[in-house]
């Protein structure tokens, strides 16, 4: 009864809320309104079994969260970098220094004609880039005309012993004419006196004496004639000893004029700026070729003024040091040995340093060396005394360095005194055997821990050469901590 009554209440709420109900509508909602009131007992269950689910879920949740495995703690492992380093090795040390030049001539001669005439001759070598050796024919000129001359001057020359052979032999008659002509005038002065005393005692005449006195004064007239003759050829004579010397001096002349007809080269060269050939009419002083001396070959580089002044402060002289001299044919370097021997007037502005010559000592072998060739010089520096040579790598802030102690960096303080090609020189003083650290390290430091690698370093320091330097280590971040991999 009560459940018709609500029934009918539930009815007319509808229909005072929806009073055009359609008959369809009112069959849809008959099941629904006749649906039983749900208990007290379903509604407590439907609330405790989803809190007992929660429940369950969090307490196994925390169960499996006080149960499961902890993790182990990653362990700090400080890094060992491995790093190269050589013994501390402090010895006496003669850097080389390593410069380049140019090869020039020693002897360069500008060959010239020396008398003029049309070229008949040329000699073989005379071409471009020729060869020749020395007293080889260069040139020849037409020698005719200074052939005549020649003939000439010999002909003048006989002509002039002839006369002074004529002179000679007038001289020589005079000179016994003198002689007779003394004798004469001693007999004509007896003869004289002993007519004289004879007069006075009136044994022959007057007259007799006088003839006497002519004659005495004729003798003494011949004897003064004889004497100027004789003065008169003796000078005719040195006139004609002067004029042989100078048909001598012009035989001598026409000789060497004919002789430089002929261009005869005057040491072993190389041919340059070749100007003649065989028909060419050449003058006086012509310029034939250019010979440069194939034996003296220098070779010209410069030191600076740091270099210059070492080496002037130990030897006070660079004169008379060797160098060797290296030039590189395609791959392979061919070396000469050198010997320094004069140094430039003035220091060259442009280069900033002091101009050296050193001449080859044997420029033809093994390949021959010619002028201007690029070579590069290798030359001793000044020595220096109980020094260390480290590579580059392993200096520091220019004048730090780092020992390494118990696998440890210590950092110290050195004093660089120069240079040996790419190293340096220290002087330092250091406990025997101490290792030195070689290797670029980007986190170098004091206390760092590093791990030498085996290598022959020892060996190299002993033949004074470095190990080779290694690539510097570019890793960032700690270079003591390191996280391990199972995080």
């Amino acid at each position: 009864m009560d459940q018709e009554n609500q029934t009918s209440q539930n009815t007319n709420e509808t229909e005072s809320g929806n009073s055009t109900f359609t008959s369809s509508d009112q069959g849809l909602l008959e099941p629904a309104l006749k649906q039983p009131k749900s208990s007290p007992f379903l509604i407590l269950v439907k609330t405790i079994v989803p809190l007992a689910i929660i429940f369950i879920a969090f307490s196994g949740y925390n169960y499996l969260q006080s149960t499961k495995p902890k993790p182990k703690k990653p362990q700090i492992v400080e890094k060992a970098w491995p790093v190269d380093s050589i013994t501390a090795n402090a010895k006496n040390h003669t850097p080389k220094l390593k410069l380049y030049g140019t090869t020039v001539a020693n002897r360069r001669v500008d060959l010239r004609a020396l008398v003029s005439g049309k070229v008949t001759e040329v000699g073989a070598g005379l071409k471009e880039g020729g060869l020749i050796k020395k007293d080889e024919l260069l040139l020849k000129i037409d020698d005719f005309d200074y052939k005549g001359a020649l003939q000439e001057a010999k002909a003048n020359l006989a002509e002039a012993i002839a006369r002074q052979s004529e002179i000679k032999a007038s001289l020589s008659l005079e000179q016994e004419n003198l002689k007779y002509a003394q004798v004469q005038l001693s007999l004509a002065e007896k003869d004289f006196k002993r007519a004289q005393s004879l007069s006075k005692r009136g044994t022959v005449t007057k007259k007799l004496a006088d003839d006497r006195n002519v004659v005495l004064a004729q003798r003494r007239q011949a004897v003064a004639t004889s004497k100027v003759n004789l003065d008169l050829l003796n000078a005719r004579q040195e006139q004609q000893v002067a004029v042989v010397d100078r048909l001598n001096w012009r035989v001598a002349q026409a000789k060497r004029r004919l002789e430089e007809t002929k261009l005869i080269a005057p040491f072993d060269a190389y041919v340059n700026s070749v100007n003649a050939e065989i028909g060419r009419t050449m003058s006086v002083n012509d310029r034939v070729a250019t010979l440069i001396d194939q034996n003296k070959i220098d070779v010209r580089f410069t030191l600076t003024n740091a270099q210059y002044g070492r080496i002037l402060a130990e030897e006070k002289t660079l004169n008379g040091r060797d160098v060797l001299v290296s030039w590189r044919v395609g791959d392979t370097p061919i070396t000469y040995k050198a010997n320094i021997v004069r140094t430039g007037a003035i220091i060259t502005s442009q280069n900033g340093g002091v101009e050296v010559y050193a001449l080859v000592k044997n420029p033809v072998s093994p390949v021959a060396l010619r002028s201007g060739a690029f070579v590069e010089v290798t030359l001793d520096d000044r020595e220096y005394q109980n020094v260390i040579r480290l590579p580059q790598t392993a200096i520091y802030n220019g004048n730090k360095i780092f020992i390494i102690e118990n696998e440890r960096l210590k950092e110290q303080t050195v004093e660089v005194v120069g240079a040996s090609a790419s190293d340096i020189l220290i002087k330092a003083d250091f406990p025997k055997d101490t290792e030195i650290l070689t290797t670029k390290l980007t986190l170098a430091g004091e206390g760092v821990k590093v791990k030498v690698r085996a290598s022959k370093n020892n060996e190299a320091l002993s033949e004074n050469k470095v190990p080779k330097k290694t690539k510097a280590l570019s890793q960032r971040g700690d270079n003591k901590v390191s996280s391990s991999k199972g995080l």
